[in-house]
């Protein structure tokens, strides 16, 4: 067995003193590793880089030789030594769903982020010791006795985050048999009576159309934040969950994104900690998990989670398409769709990760993935009138497949798709997922086959709809960050990273855009690297950056009306 031991002296410092003590060691070189990145974030992460001090010892404390081999490889000098202790201290200030944080509250890791591991001993049992106040509790899957937790391996290990705090709020339900924990760290007052009947009804419509979970006990781990945020990370038995500002967590708004995120979070349960593509089965730590099946395990999660919810009647129709009309608006609004496939974004996240990057570059997993997703769900439903959907493949994917302990390549997947979609299914998958063929046609075709249409409408942000642009506000005034190919700002030579400083000469602030009235012209201030200047920009009838509305069409037929049932109630 392999033991970690995590303390510390000065919480306020935010560093964890880490020791890792290998037995039975044999041979004359031991090589230590420490992860490049983490499974449900498709980047190179540098860990390593949070190392302040790290010191290896015999079982006698005797100082043994080491030496850095690569960014995250140690490699130690290990003569007639059957026991090492390496020690540690890791840098933990970073506080999201798959960070490591330390201050006076709590402590927080994410073991993937800090935990070292012996390369070819990765099968081995895990011990992990924690040196925190007595009245601290302990938010974790693994099994536990006080403080201390026991991993069956690495691999579970590194997919075991935990908390321990005194201020941990936490509850509990369960659903077929299945016990689920819900915890709370942060400032916040969940109404558990609403959380826990949500959270059963999503989770048993899940249950229901793959009829197994994977796991006798799973976690919710809630981050909650004084700020805004919002980031989930998946694992086998629990997901971390950062949400903020807590003041507002039954807010309308802020209580949906948790609902949201909980249900494409436990989702992933199956998709892509069973489902799983063959380049990541298993995760290789060490370096990138190169795959184009992005719009499996992110898209269809995406779509998922949000039907579930409303399949739950956790969520109401109008709800339900509010999700799917931010689906529409991030998608229209790239330009990169046109550039690059959702496949080949997959996997170029490796290359320059889930920033903005260059304008116009690439596609999102998650958006067009999802509108893959849906697409998909509707040639289904059409092709079997409501009898077989999406649903029905993930079902078979994870009993033929995960079940059986199979990976899925990108043609077993394609495979199935067009045995359950056929030849519109496949045109789906050469088009869309692995081509840059423009989404309006098919989506407006498969909204159709529900009673749907899609209706476009002017957009609020006045700057976004007449002049083409979108931006952030900073100190000297609008940062634009997109600007809409051949929109009249495009076309007066207005650039991304453009500062918009004032307009007709009057400061740019929210309030003033939010009460502008712009007619036929306008000048704006724009300051940029090397300069300030004065641009004149002539407004046209055409209107930008659109928002985007589903609603139904006007007298829908009984096939629609029949498919429109299938898809959208349980």
């Amino acid at each position: 067995m392999l033991h970690y031991t995590f303390s510390y002296a000065r919480p306020h410092r935010h560093f964890i003193d880490i020791e890792f003590q290998i037995t039975e060691h044999t041979g004359a070189i031991l090589i230590l590793q420490l992860p490049a990145w983490r499974p449900g974030r498709y980047e190179l992460a540098n860990f390593a880089k949070n190392i302040q001090k790290l010191a290896v010892s015999d079982a006698n404390g005797f100082p043994l030789k080491f030496e850095k081999i690569t960014k995250d490889t140690w490699k130690v000098s290990t003569p007639n030594c059957s026991t090492i202790k390496v020690s540690y201290t890791y840098y933990a200030n970073e506080l999201n769903a798959g960070s490591t944080y330390l201050d006076e509250q709590q402590l927080y890791v994410n073991p993937v982020n800090c935990c070292l591991f012996v390369p070819d001993r990765m099968d081995e049992a895990c011990s992990v010791r924690l040196d925190v106040p007595e009245d601290y509790k302990v938010a974790c899957s693994l099994g536990s006795s006080k403080q201390q937790l026991t991993a069956r391996n690495f691999d579970e290990l590194a997919e075991s985050p935990f908390i321990a705090s005194a201020s941990l709020q936490n509850n509990s339900y369960q659903a077929a048999g299945v016990q689920f924990h819900v915890w709370f760290q942060g400032v916040c007052q969940p109404n558990w009576s609403r959380i826990l009947k949500d959270f059963e009804a999503f989770t048993l419509q899940q249950l229901k159309d793959f009829t197994v979970f994977p796991v006798s006990e799973y976690h919710f781990i809630n981050q909650i934040l004084p700020y805004k945020a919002y980031h989930g990370v998946e694992h086998t038995a629990n997901t971390v969950i950062s949400l903020g500002p807590g003041e507002e967590l039954m807010s309308q708004k802020m209580y949906a994104s948790l609902l949201g995120v909980s249900s494409h979070e436990l989702y992933h349960t199956w998709n892509v900690k069973q489902i799983r593509p063959k380049e990541l089965l298993p995760y290789d730590y060490t370096k990138e998990n190169y795959s184009r099946m992005g719009y499996l395990y992110e898209g269809v999660t995406t779509y998922m989670g949000d039907l579930y919810l409303k399949r739950s009647d956790v969520f109401s129709d109008a709800a339900f398409f509010k999700t799917q009309e931010e689906n529409l608006q991030k998608h229209f609004h790239n330009g990169g769709r046109l550039n690059l496939s959702v496949a080949d974004s997959s996997f170029d996240t490796w290359l320059d990760g889930y920033g903005m990057g260059v304008p116009n570059r690439k596609v999102s997993i998650y958006t067009e993935g999802a509108l893959c997703a849906f697409m998909l769900d509707v040639c289904f439903l059409e092709k079997s009138a409501g009898q077989v959907s999406l649903r029905s493949l993930m079902t078979k994917l994870y009993k033929e497949y995960a079940c059986k302990g199979k990976s899925l390549t990108e043609e077993d997947y394609i495979h199935e798709l067009v045995q359950f979609g056929g030849e519109k299914a496949f045109s789906i998958v050469e088009n869309h997922l692995y081509g840059t063929k423009d989404f309006r046609s098919s989506l407006d075709q498969a909204y159709d086959s529900l009673g749907l249409q899609i209706e476009e409408v002017e957009n609020t942000d006045v700057l976004a709809a007449k002049l083409g642009v979108k931006g952030v506000f900073q100190k000297e005034g609008l940062q634009l960050t997109h600007i809409q190919t051949d929109a009249v700002a495009d076309c007066a030579k207005v650039a991304v990273g453009d500062v918009i400083m004032a307009i007709n000469g009057e400061k740019i602030t929210k309030e003033s855009v939010r009460s502008l009235n712009i007619k036929e012209s306008l000048v704006l201030q724009v300051k940029r690297r090397f300069e300030t200047l004065d641009v004149k920009i002539l407004i046209a009838a055409q209107l930008h950056y659109p928002l985007f509305k589903i609603i139904p069409v006007e007298k829908p037929n009984a096939q629609q009306s029949h498919l429109y049932k299938k898809w959208i109630n349980a």
